[in-house]
Parts: structure tokens; sequence; C-alpha cells
């Protein structure tokens, strides 16, 4: 187990882990957030009076849409950078599971605290 142990600790601060770690938290946070903003506007679309957009529902569903797929290939990311390492199967099912829980309840979080904001 001190073997494991001393394999992630190395990963994490000899090996830019931890840059990896905040950079794809960062990267969740900023894909949210636009996800948030494009519910929003679909949520206030008929008090939307921008010039030049015509369809403000239309634009709210496609930044959401954007912000989805910048999650997804933010999620993408990190299986593929999670399989790259040469852990043992089950810790890096382990890993992969928490990632996504994680990542889910940072967008579920990010999205509520969006909307509900006065």
């Amino acid at each position: 187990m001190k073997f494991v142990t001393g394999s992630i600790g190395q990963a994490l601060f000899d090996h830019g882990g931890l840059r990896a770690v905040f950079e794809h938290a960062r990267n969740l946070l900023v894909a949210t957030i636009i996800v948030a903003a494009g519910f929003e506007t679909v949520r206030n679309f008929d008090t939307i009076h921008l010039p030049g957009l015509s369809n403000p529902l239309l634009a709210g569903y496609v930044v959401a849409g954007a912000g989805c797929g910048l999650t997804a290939l933010n999620f993408i990311d990190g299986l593929r950078k999670l399989a790259r390492l040469r852990w043992h199967l089950g810790l890096q099912i382990a890993l992969s599971i928490a990632y996504l829980f994680f990542s889910l309840r940072v967008v579920q979080l990010m999205i509520f605290f969006r909307t509900h904001a006065c």
C-alpha cells in the first residue's frame, strides 16, 4: 500500500497531477457557467431585448448546448488522462467514477446557484 500512496503522491506533486486537477476544475467551472448562462437566457427569454438578437430562446439553447459540449470534452479529456496512468485497473475505475460523480455535482451546483441568484 505504501507503494501506491507513494506513486500517487509523486504523480500529484512531482509530475504535475495537481496542476492538471486544477486545470480540469477551472475548465469545468467555465463550461458550467456557460451552460447556466444559456439556461438563464432560456428561462427569461421574453425580457431580453438585445439589438441583433432576433430569437433569444434559440440563442440560449445554442449557448447551453455549447457549454454541455465543453463539459463533455473536459470529462473525456480527464478520462483519457486517467487511462494513461499505469495504475491498477480497479484504482482507475474508482478514480473515473469519482471524477464522473464530482463533475456532475459541480455542474448541478453551478447551474443551481446561477439560476437561483437574485
